[in-house]
């Protein structure tokens, strides 16, 4: 199913998705399937999305927060990597989830990435007026 699966690390006081960013492109990783996040960080800025098209509110959230789970997908847009992660993050007081707009690692952040053997892509839907996937 995968052509190579990559477990990495992301450093305390790291963006997390500049981290991920970087490793994929010394790892030339286009394609694939993030199968799970796990760690902490000190803050984040979720999006959620109101209506359509692509009408989103940010909240940030500061911490430290345990990252419970994470999933999404490393894709191409018009050559340009692209990234869509949502997380669950908790504490012993909340739970948040959401679209992972910038993340500061606290502790860590272990990264599993499934590589694809072939190229996900991404370009804006007129109708949801967000980046999809496309074939």
């Amino acid at each position: 199913m995968f052509k190579k699966i990559h477990v990495f690390r992301v450093m305390p006081g790291q963006e997390l998705l500049t981290g991920i960013t970087t490793y994929c492109r010394q790892n030339n990783v286009t394609s694939g399937v993030i199968i799970g996040i796990i760690g902490s960080v000190t803050k984040i800025k979720l999006n959620y999305l109101l209506k359509l098209p692509g009408d989103y509110k940010t909240i940030e959230y500061t911490g430290p927060l345990e990252i419970v789970c994470a999933q999404g997908t490393v894709a191409l847009k018009e050559g340009n990597l692209m990234l869509h992660i949502h997380m669950q993050l908790s504490s012993p007081e909340i739970s948040h989830g959401g679209h992972v707009v910038d993340a500061m690692i606290f502790s860590t952040a272990e990264v599993t990435i499934g590589e694809l053997d072939y190229q996900l892509n991404r370009a804006l839907d007129q109708y949801t007026g967000l980046n999809e996937l496309i074939k």
